[in-house]
């Protein structure tokens, strides 16, 4: 499994620049990257330098890199230092390995990071808490390991890539001024302070992750739950029955959002999966074809026509005599 893993990372990474423009020293604990000093937008950081395999990031190792968007750390990665990344202003994803199980603190202060990818060798720890804890934004994130599965011959098993996309919604608090009381009080927006809570021992608590769900219907973006819904209706992790059918509910009730969100973000593959479990309304269609129209979108465009076709074909005309 573990053998898989790395081929597939690595195969990722050749089709990136790996970038030598590095400074870097050797410690007790493995081959440390003491400096990024280039101007890349992407970043690509090598597993092992001079045969080393690399395990650690140093204090402010990126610090205020104001070009840098996207880091791809070393798959082996162990320890970010503190403040690695402080004041990157334009760093929007991260992508590592789940070896990493904590950020050295402020590691992402004066970030605003938008989207994190994990590769899971094994387990289900990782530094996402760490991550998100550390930002208040929207986080778009997406878990990547292998799973097993019975193919059809007897005694036989398949190794799958399995996939979760997991959205952290934003939060933020605000100090608001009881002039009669003559204190501040601090005032909580966004759900996303809830979901920043579904940890258990660095692993995420799926189940409680769902039953926040409510939180995010009263106090976010109606967008933001579709997408949520969407999320786990599609990539169904641990996902009981229960929250399942509250999430299919939500998205039955909001259809023309939903048509809305997949067609501006041309997701054909959400489409297609609405199609096969048979959520879609004909108004929904209807207005994600004028969005897609609106918006010069064909392919999405001409896939909601043949969903439209598909579901509720017209009826043919009889003529009695």
């Amino acid at each position: 499994m573990d053998a898989k893993i790395n081929e597939q990372v690595k195969n990722k990474k050749q089709d990136n620049l790996i970038t030598a423009e590095i400074r870097y020293k050797m410690t007790a604990k493995g081959m440390m990257i003491t400096e990024y000093y280039g101007a890349d937008t992407c970043v690509v950081l090598p597993d092992e330098i001079e045969g080393e395999t690399v395990t650690a990031l140093d204090d402010y190792a990126f610090a205020r890199n104001l070009e840098v968007e996207e880091i791809w750390l070393p798959e082996a990665l162990k320890e970010v230092g503190r403040y690695a990344f402080y004041r990157c202003k334009n760093l929007k994803k991260l992508i590592l390995g789940n070896q990493l199980l904590d950020m050295g603190g402020g590691a992402l202060t004066g970030c605003r990071l938008e989207e994190v990818e994990i590769y899971f060798r094994e387990g289900k720890k990782s530094c996402l808490k760490s991550i998100v804890e550390e930002t208040r934004y929207q986080i778009r994130v997406s878990l990547y390991g292998y799973s097993w599965r019975c193919c059809a011959e007897k005694n036989s098993t398949d190794e799958w890539l399995r996939e979760v996309r997991i959205l952290f919604p934003e939060h933020y608090e605000e100090a608001v001024e009881n002039t009669p009381a003559r204190i501040l009080e601090t005032h909580h927006h966004g759900a996303g302070g809830y979901y920043r809570q579904c940890f258990y021992n660095r692993e995420l608590d799926y189940k409680k992750y769902d039953e926040m769900f409510y939180h995010t219907v009263a106090e976010d973006t109606e967008e933001t739950a579709v997408e949520l819904a969407l999320n786990r209706l599609r990539f169904p992790e641990e996902l009981s029955e229960k929250n399942k059918n509250v999430y299919k509910t939500y998205i039955r009730e909001h259809m023309e959002t939903v048509a809305a969100y997949l067609v501006k973000r041309e997701d054909i593959e959400g489409i297609r999966f609405l199609e096969q479990k048979k959520l879609w309304s004909e108004p929904a269609l209807q207005t994600g074809m004028d969005v897609a129209a609106e918006g010069n979108r064909t392919e999405s465009l001409s896939v909601l026509m043949d969903v439209r076709k598909e579901l509720f074909p017209k009826k043919k005309k009889t003529f009695e005599l």
